[in-house]
């Protein structure tokens, strides 16, 4: 038995006794020699039936074979799981984890299934010791690079900062052969759990007593005091694991049941970035109508709830965009920081009555935006009506949890921006520096400044997530540049990825990459006769952030031109971006010299954007290839409008239409007696809808223009040639959109079509 083991038996009984959890990490030379065995034999003896999940890459590693052969040997039973499914086991609980980390150790994985552990249970971390750190290359090592860029290249500044954080750190038992067993100690016993808070007076005791804590109770009750007023809205705030999604679930139950509300709650819409993310909220509005003794009947789709139907009432899941058209008497949003902000504000709009619960720190990095942009929006628009709780007591394991510190610490999930005082918020960016972080200084003696870095993303952006901040620490073919103020913080931030620089060879084999060259990929795919723009050196800005506290005072077209301006020193091609289409941030690339090359075919299903891609050419050979995709993305997504983007917003459809670099000018093509109809419709022999073919001929070469060779026409007839001819909507649809009378539009179309045929045939 070694030495060391004592100090290790120790840390499990006190973490056990006082509700914590315990990391530890062992080097993979120890697998066989009997500690993982004696750790989980621990585990079995102070819990019955304990469940053990052991995750790992896949099952035919070799060190989860070893890892499986010694737990069997022992007689252990283990649950399995390859990190690729792990998302399958959100929503549930375990009194311990296994984590095979030779081969595969994504942050994402480690934020998720590390939270899933109770408290006094062990994580137990299996994979190279810090002297072996240079020899380490996982999976997710492996796609930090693309080629030309390659694996050997990839730094382990991630890896460095997280051994650093964890050796010798309370709740951590670190044990490598060459620096033997280092044990961090235990924190001081939490204070005592239970419920003390009186319960509500207007839901039923039997729910209130299914409350673990006494914020759960508050929660309720706060509720309450909101249920009978006409317009309302709750925020409830709180990190992972503190029973925010059970509270909402046992708020549905109370809502449903109804006994003594004043207000029926027939439809209780519950929406949240993906179906999982509601598990628990269905599961406990089952549990609170089971104490009930309530009936009800419950749907799954593709084996998840989501409808939970009474006699009384149904509760009924929709991802966000969808909710937005539901109908319903209140909405419960769950993880709204995953939302983005437009569709929080559509909800808003369309719930007068609303409960909103957001996970401020988590795995999935949503963000703490919303608490910025979209509760400023609830305080004015609610003002006294809204409430706001902050949940921070945990469930599943002590006040105070070590491992959830080191968690938090090793994934920045707490990171925040700087706090700016009165003389930095007057600066301009003329008075501030913009350079290159230096990586290796971020994640080693930098701490404040990663943090606010990390914290300026994650305020500015709705979705990041720990990988990201890997990503940015270990990549060879990324960088980071700022805006710093003369005091030394970061204002503004850019998170850039070199792209292209392909050779024939790999231009042939392009769309079987590994991640990475999105936008010479993308112009591949769509246009590929034109992939050879993938010869062309680029630098992608991934992420763009400024503080919040001086939006729209310049600073983030500031750092785009700085960066546009070191790219062209340093002999690149072009600047791009890929980024979700709204009209706001259209008009900020485009103001900054940015045009678009190409437009994805799906919105996206949390934000209901459609993925854009923008390019600015640094060179001639650059625009020479913009001019010439410009117009094939035009003529993409002219004859798309119709199908793919007939529900694309007038605005972000006009936007992108209207800006067409070059001079270029487009004939139109007509076909049969199109050109004839068309003479018809101009001298009023037929309507709009005889000509509307031969019309579309013309719109179309329009469109297809660009420059100065593009006739000058209203935003409001352009628009209409958009809605009308391209979307084919009917007169009222497109008065409707443009805020006028049918009988206006028809004789400015009519005018317009006018101009088009005099400049165009």
């Amino acid at each position: 038995m070694l030495e060391t083991l004592p100090e290790v038996r120790d840390q499990l009984e006190g973490a056990s006794r006082l509700g914590y959890r315990i990391l530890i990490y062992l080097a993979r030379s120890y697998i066989g020699q009997g500690v993982l065995k004696d750790v989980m034999m621990h585990v079995a003896r102070t819990r019955r039936n304990p469940s053990i999940l052991l995750a790992y890459r896949e099952p035919d590693d070799d060190t989860a074979k070893r890892i499986l052969g010694e737990l069997r040997d022992a007689g252990i039973e283990v649950s399995e799981k390859r990190y690729d499914d792990a998302e399958e086991l959100l929503g549930t609980t375990w009194d311990a984890l296994i984590m095979d980390v030779n081969y595969q150790m994504r942050p994402n994985d480690l934020g998720m299934l590390v939270e899933l552990v109770r408290g006094g249970g062990p994580i137990v971390m299996i994979g190279p010791s810090r002297r072996e750190l240079d020899k380490w290359l996982t999976d997710f090592h492996r796609k930090c690079s693309t080629p030309p860029f390659e694996s050997e290249g990839v730094a382990k500044r991630f890896e460095e900062r997280m051994f650093a954080k964890t050796i010798g750190r309370v709740g951590v038992v670190y044990l490598d052969p060459d620096e033997g067993a280092v044990v961090g100690g235990l924190p001081p016993p939490p204070p005592p759990k239970g419920v003390s808070e009186s319960y509500g007076m207007l839901f039923p005791r039997e729910i209130y007593k299914l409350c673990v804590t006494d914020e759960q109770v508050l929660a309720l009750k706060l509720l309450e005091y909101l249920v009978s007023k006409r317009r309302w809205a709750l925020v409830l705030k709180a990190n992972r694991g503190r029973g925010k999604s059970a509270a909402l679930g046992l708020a549905a139950a109370c809502l449903i049941a109804g006994r003594k509300l004043r207000r029926r709650f027939r439809d209780i819409l519950v929406t949240s970035p993906e179906p999982g993310n509601v598990k628990m909220v269905f599961e406990y509005a089952s549990k609170g109508l089971d104490r009930l003794g309530m009936d009800y009947d419950l749907l799954e789709r593709g084996g998840v709830v989501v409808e939970l139907r009474s006699r009384l009432a149904r509760m009924f899941y929709r991802r966000p965009m969808p909710a937005l058209n539901a109908s319903a008497d209140i909405a419960f949003v769950d993880e709204a920081a995953g939302i983005p902000v437009p569709i929080l504000l559509g909800l808003k709009k369309r719930f007068p009555r609303a409960v909103y619960s957001s996970t401020i720190h988590g795995y999935e990095g949503a963000g703490r935006g919303f608490l910025v942009r979209f509760l400023g929006r609830l305080k004015r628009d609610f003002k006294h009506d809204l409430v706001e709780f902050e949940m921070i007591e945990p469930i599943r394991y002590s006040y105070g949890d070590p491992v959830e510190s080191w968690l938090y610490d090793i994934l920045l999930l707490d990171s925040e921006p700087a706090s700016l005082d009165e003389r930095e918020l007057r600066l301009r960016p003329e008075d501030c520096e913009y350079l290159e972080l230096d990586r290796d200084e971020l994640f080693t003696s930098r701490e404040d400044l990663l943090r606010q870095l990390i914290g300026l993303y994650v305020l500015t952006h709705y979705r990041n997530r720990p990988n990201d901040v890997a990503l940015l620490a270990d990549a060879p073919h990324h960088s980071i540049r700022a805006i710093i103020s003369p005091s030394g913080k970061i204002l503004s931030a850019l998170h850039l990825c070199l792209e292209g620089f392909l050779t024939d060879e790999l231009l042939d084999i392009i769309e079987t990459l590994p991640k990475g060259h999105m936008i010479p990929s993308v112009i591949a795919r769509y246009y590929p006769h034109l992939k050879g723009f993938g010869r062309l050196r680029g630098v992608r800005v991934v992420r763009i952030a400024v503080h919040p506290s001086i939006w729209g005072r310049g600073f983030g077209s500031y750092a785009l031109q700085k960066l546009c301006e070191e790219a062209e020193e340093n002999k690149l091609d072009w600047v791009g971006a890929g980024f979700g289409a709204s009209p706001k941030l259209l008009r900020f690339w485009f103001r900054n010299g940015f045009h678009p090359l190409a437009v994805g075919p799906m919105r996206n299903k949390v934000s209901g954007e459609f993925s854009v891609i923008v390019v600015r050419p640094l060179t001639e050979k650059a625009e020479r290839f913009v001019e010439e995709i410009g117009r094939e993305f035009r003529l993409r997504l002219i004859s798309g409008l119709s199908d793919p983007y007939f529900n694309m917003d007038m605005e972000t459809a006009w936007l992108l239409l209207s800006d067409a670099p070059g001079a270029y000018k487009a004939r139109p093509y007509f076909r049969g007696s199109q050109r004839m109809r068309l003479e018809s419709y101009l001298k009023e022999y037929v309507t709009y809808e005889g000509a509307s073919d031969s019309i579309k001929c013309l719109v179309e070469a329009h469109f297809l223009s660009s420059g100065r060779k593009r006739i000058g026409l209203s935003e409001k007839a352009e628009k209409l040639l958009i809605v009308k001819t391209l979307q084919g909507r009917a007169w009222d649809q497109a008065a409707k959109l443009l805020r006028d009378k049918p009988e206006n539009l028809i004789a400015l179309m009519r005018e317009t079509v006018v101009k088009l045929a005099e400049h165009y045939l």
